[in-house]
């Protein structure tokens, strides 16, 4: 049963749900979402994370998202870093969670990674779906079919569902680090150097925002037990498109976890 929460972390209200009890001598599964997306948007996914480890899980609406409190000025790139650093850690102290394994979607994919190298005392292990990790010029370009959509093809209707009030300043909060040629600077090489717990990652082979650079950039730089799977004919939503083989890559994950139990003390 899913149960509603608030707190106070980064210096905002934010809004989160847990599913199971958190505690209880297991670590619990911390989703982070991606760049547009909130609570609502993970649809049933966090009940069947939970169904298929029998561990906890906590999703929260990251500062300008879904109920969360309303983003006030823009971001900058480094944001990624603040809020997978000491945000993160701030919620994580909220809840008494002392392990965790990160699952992240597109941008939260990627700061699930940033989080690992923030609190290797805490992560035990990373899933990362469609991780925006490296940025190329094809990424950059897609950013301008995202703004379209929001502002004539009806995906700020669609985001206002789950959004309400904060729709407009989340999508430009969003949109602007990333569509800028500055976003080609953004460089987390030594945060996956830095990782040590399990990594698996599941990409799309048709992503519309590109994957091979930030599938390169594991292998380039990952120095953790690496697990990359590129799936065929689908997009940025492997999670939601493929929820099989997301459990299946899960499961794998909690054994490698498992047989590592050094990270998982």
């Amino acid at each position: 049963m899913m149960k509603k929460h608030e707190l106070f972390a980064g210096g905002h209200r934010l809004a989160a749900a847990t599913w199971g009890e958190i505690g209880a001598g297991r670590p619990t599964i911390v989703m982070m979402h991606g760049g547009l997306d909130c609570i609502t948007t993970w649809k049933d996914l966090p009940q069947a994370l939970a169904e298929a480890s029998g561990w906890p899980v906590l999703a929260y609406d990251r500062f300008g998202y879904g109920r969360s409190e309303r983003l006030v000025g823009g971001r900058e790139p480094s944001y990624r870093r603040e809020e997978a650093g000491p945000v993160l850690g701030e919620v994580l102290c909220h809840f008494g969670i002392r392990q965790t394994l990160m699952f992240g979607h597109s941008d939260g994919g990627a700061m699930s990674v940033l989080a690992a190298a923030a609190h290797p005392e805490l992560v035990c292990g990373v899933l990362a779906c469609s991780p925006t990790i490296a940025l190329d010029q094809f990424m950059v370009n897609a950013m301008s079919g995202a703004r379209r959509a929001f502002e004539h093809e009806g995906l700020r209707d669609k985001l206002k569902r789950h959004h309400g009030d904060n729709t407009d300043t989340m999508f430009w909060g969003w949109y602007e680090p990333w569509a800028s040629p500055s976003a080609l600077q953004w460089d987390m090489s030594a945060e996956i150097a830095a990782v040590r717990c399990p990594v698996a990652a599941l990409f799309g082979s048709d992503d519309e925002y590109g994957w091979r650079p930030s599938a390169v950039s594991l292998f380039q730089n990952g120095r953790m037990p690496l697990e990359v799977t590129a799936l065929p004919a689908v997009g940025h939503h492997p999670q939601q498109r493929e929820r099989g083989e997301t459990i299946a890559m899960l499961q794998r994950l909690l054994g490698r976890i498992e047989r590592n139990p050094s990270k998982n003390q």
